[in-house]
């Protein structure tokens, strides 16, 4: 049996007030899911409770081959912010092993932070302060810093939030190839939904605290499902090379007439489907 993260009737609530409402999906090994949604959907909420950092309703199991994994095989990458440390990037990246570390570092330590920037083609900047890098080099640090650890389940707050077109490529790219090439599963927050598409296995989509599909890209990017998520008259198309692109034609308004409800359903396509080529 694969690598599995079920998660069953989450809710969580502050102050007396949902934020989530049962949810419940699977996630397979290799898969890199993208949490979509407007703004206050509960998509970091969401990410928090998985990484088990605030109090929630429900289960979420991480099994592995009949077993049950610990808490740490889970790692939570928050949004990226102001950052002044003066650790060069290499000692910033080891960090990411925590209790392994000791007073001395031994050979195995090296190669595998040696072997983590590599792999995220930041082998270059290993002596550089991390507080002088630009914004997408410091979430290629931060995301290496995770990817060290070898979690089984990664969570991506907004990893591709304030970069440039050339990083939000690479940052995507990253998380799908870690969950590929170690059988892990990836979650991440995109905004971006022809970014999430190009890169994701499935999407989740949330509203209203609720999820309103989990399925394949091309499944959850629909015209219908655009208007009542985002309030957004929009078609979806293909471009030359087969990706999924979403063009917005303009918002709707209140008096439109399209009012939103949740599936019970659609979010219950498990299956592994690819991402669009």
């Amino acid at each position: 049996m694969a690598l599995l993260l079920t998660v069953q009737n989450l809710s969580v609530a502050f102050g007396g007030r949902t934020i989530l409402s049962d949810l419940s999906f699977t996630a397979h090994a290799g898969e890199l899911v993208a949490v979509v949604g407007q703004n206050a959907a509960g998509k970091t909420t969401l990410l928090k409770a998985v990484a088990g950092l605030i109090p929630h309703g429900g289960e979420v199991l991480l099994t592995e081959d009949d077993r049950t994994l610990p808490a740490g095989s889970i790692a939570y990458l928050p949004q990226l912010t102001q950052v002044s440390s003066r650790l060069s990037v290499f000692e910033m990246v080891m960090l990411g092993l925590g209790r392994r570390l000791s007073w001395r570092v031994t050979p195995d330590v090296f190669e595998r932070v040696d072997e983590t920037l590599h792999a995220m083609q930041i082998a270059h900047l290993a002596d550089r302060p991390v507080a002088a890098l630009s914004g997408g080099q410091k979430q290629l640090v931060f995301m290496a810093q995770a990817f060290v650890s070898r979690p089984r389940v990664l969570l991506l707050d907004e990893p591709t939030s304030a970069l440039d077109l050339r990083h939000q490529l690479i940052v995507m790219e990253a998380a799908r190839a870690y969950a590929e090439r170690t059988g892990s599963i990836a979650l991440g927050i995109v905004h971006d939904l022809m970014l999430a598409a190009r890169f994701s296995t499935k999407l989740l989509m949330l509203a209203q605290g609720r999820i309103r599909r989990y399925a394949p890209p091309a499944e959850v990017l629909t015209p219908e499902e655009l208007s009542v998520v985002y309030r957004v008259e929009a078609s979806v198309e293909r471009t030359a090379a087969g990706f999924l692109t979403v063009i917005p034609e303009r918002p709707l308004d209140v008096d439109d007439g399209i009012h939103g409800h949740v599936h019970p359903h659609d979010h219950e396509h498990h299956h592994a489907a690819a991402a669009p080529k």
